[in-house]
């Protein structure tokens, strides 16, 4: 069933995409294009059981597809396969890696030829006159790198807090996760009441950003720079809300507005009988190239993709005059959005009462959540950089080896119902409804495990033993684990999760006790937890 749903989820997220951008959601089709391609690729790699450098190029080929024809653009679409999944896939061996580059450019042929079959040869916005007038300009550009870099990170820390607030949101008012999306839709929706240009209009939006459509009236500066700012909160809403999309159109109507704001700005400052400084050298061009560069360098920040971002560009301008202000304005872009950690504060904050509840014990033998985020410092720009865009995170060459060493460390619940074997069982049954939680820990005074019960055997003593005991007699926790043996299948922090499976899938059961591997005199170990297929489930996530 895993598979099979495995198999369908592209095809329902790219359903599920279809509803967010068709009603107008401030999110983009080329990401969820390209996971359709990289799902694809994947399908046929397991169905010919292909495994190593062989499935890379097939996830690498679908990625290419993807983008090119998205934005029907295929040598974009050829260098966004090679800096998104073949550069960070380096572990794969050489000989496989050298059969991708033709099935790359072969793919990225073949979609962008169907995408023109089906959807026309125009590109995907229109192209404004623009002109460059001065090698002396190439400092402004530098400078829009800068600023794009600082609006790429806005962005992505942005994206961040909204996503931490929805999640409180949602732990504090009980709202089903299955109703964020239309809150999101609501909230999006309000605002454009007042800024319709933020909505998923294909990108004609952008054509009226870029003034590339005749008989459309510019907007200023003052309303470009609002809108960077209203697309921003719109765009990290509608990720953090649960809608389906991608963050490459959003990227590029940011960078559109950013660079027609800055070039409006420049003119105003060093061109026309007003200007602020009069520099002879100095002859600033139109605003519209200033906002082409503006598209490709706030891309390349948000979603680390610089070659492609030029590469998209220079494709679609085919004026080789933009590669030098492209290259500088996106390499300094880049540069500035690259080192930024904006790491989600920790989360796991125990009450101080139930820190104190002799019900719940923390493991001082287990790294904490907070511990674990620390020594993973290293992945934290990639995991976060995952959540913005997953389209970026199609393949991973570590992922297999990954899975197979993650140990029940750093997937075990310190959370716990605990109660003795002298425990009534109606006050177990009432530690279960008012936690949550279908089982129960068995322990003894020195916190050493004697096993764990579940609802399902409470319910089943309860059937066997209704009219054969007094009626005045009190059921406690001994009874019911003298009548069906409470299972006693203890794992420790450094049991491989695979090996936890196996044995939950040989007994039956869905949870499994960890204990520390320090044992007491009765050859016991004390406990500090539990692990259950939805946190193993977690921690691969």
């Amino acid at each position: 069933m895993s598979k099979i749903r495995g198999a369908f989820r592209p095809f329902l997220k790219a359903v599920a995409a279809s509803f967010t951008l068709g009603t107008g959601n401030s999110l983009g089709p080329e990401g969820p294009s390209v996971e359709i391609g990289s799902a694809i690729a994947k399908g046929f790699g397991n169905v010919f059981e292909l495994e190593g450098g062989k499935k890379l190029s097939l996830v690498a080929a679908g990625s290419a597809a993807g983008i090119a024809s998205g934005f029907n653009a295929a040598v974009a679409g050829c260098f966004f396969a090679v800096e998104s999944v073949l550069w960070p896939s380096s572990s794969a061996d050489s000989s496989s890696l050298s059969n991708s580059t033709p099935m790359v450019i072969l793919s990225a042929v073949i979609a962008s030829v169907v995408s023109e079959i089906g959807l026309g040869s125009d590109p995907a916005f229109t192209v404004p006159v623009y002109d460059f007038r001065s090698p002396t300009e190439l400092p402004l550009y530098l400078l829009l790198g800068i600023f794009c870099g600082l609006v790429s990170t806005t962005l992505s820390r942005c994206t961040a807090l909204s996503m931490e607030i929805v999640e409180s949101l949602q732990t504090a008012t009980g709202l089903p996760k299955a109703a964020s999306p239309a809150l999101g839709g609501l909230v999006v929706g309000l605002l454009a009441l007042i800024y319709p240009e933020v909505l998923y209009w294909g990108f004609e939006n952008v054509d009226i950003l870029l003034e590339s459509r005749p008989f459309t009236s510019g907007l200023s500066a003052a309303v470009l720079v609002q809108l960077v700012g209203v697309k921003v909160l719109a765009t990290s809403l509608c990720r953090a809300f649960g809608l389906v999309g991608g963050y490459y159109a959003p990227s590029l109507f940011i960078g559109a507005a950013t660079g027609m704001a800055y070039g409006k700005i420049m003119r105003f400052t060093f061109t026309g009988a007003e200007a602020l400084f009069h520099i002879p050298f100095l002859d600033v061009a139109s605003p519209q190239a200033y906002g082409l560069v503006g598209m490709a360098a706030t891309l390349a920040g948000v979603c680390k993709v610089p070659l492609t971002s030029v590469l998209l560009l220079f494709e679609l301008t085919q004026d080789y005059r933009i590669v030098l202000p492209l290259l500088g304005a996106v390499g300094l872009s880049s540069w500035i959005a690259s080192p930024q950690r904006f790491s989600r504060s920790n989360r796991v904050k125990l009450d101080s009462s139930e820190a104190k509840s002799s019900k719940f014990k923390q493991a001082k033998d287990v790294p904490s959540q907070a511990q674990v985020a620390v020594t993973m410092d290293t992945d934290e720009p990639t995991t976060e950089l995952c959540k913005l865009e997953s389209s970026l995170c199609v393949y991973d060459a570590k992922n297999d080896i990954m899975l197979e060493n993650l140990t029940v460390a750093e997937a075990v619940k310190t959370k716990y119902i605990s109660v003795s074997t002298t425990t009534p069982v109606v006050e177990a049954l009432n530690l279960m409804l008012v936690e949550k939680q279908p089982f129960v820990m068995i322990i003894q005074s020195n916190n050493s495990l004697v096993g764990l019960l579940t609802l399902k055997e409470i319910q089943d003593f309860c059937r066997t033993a209704k009219g054969t005991r007094a009626q005045t007699e009190v059921p406690v926790i001994s009874h019911v684990c003298g009548a069906v043996k409470c299972k006693m299948l203890p794992v420790t922090p450094q049991t491989p999760l695979t090996t936890v499976e196996k044995i939950m899938d040989s007994h039956g059961v869905d949870q499994l006790p960890v204990v520390s591997e320090n044992v007491n005199h009765q050859n016991r170990g004390l406990l500090v937890g539990f692990v259950d297929r939805e946190c193993i489930t977690v921690a691969r996530r």
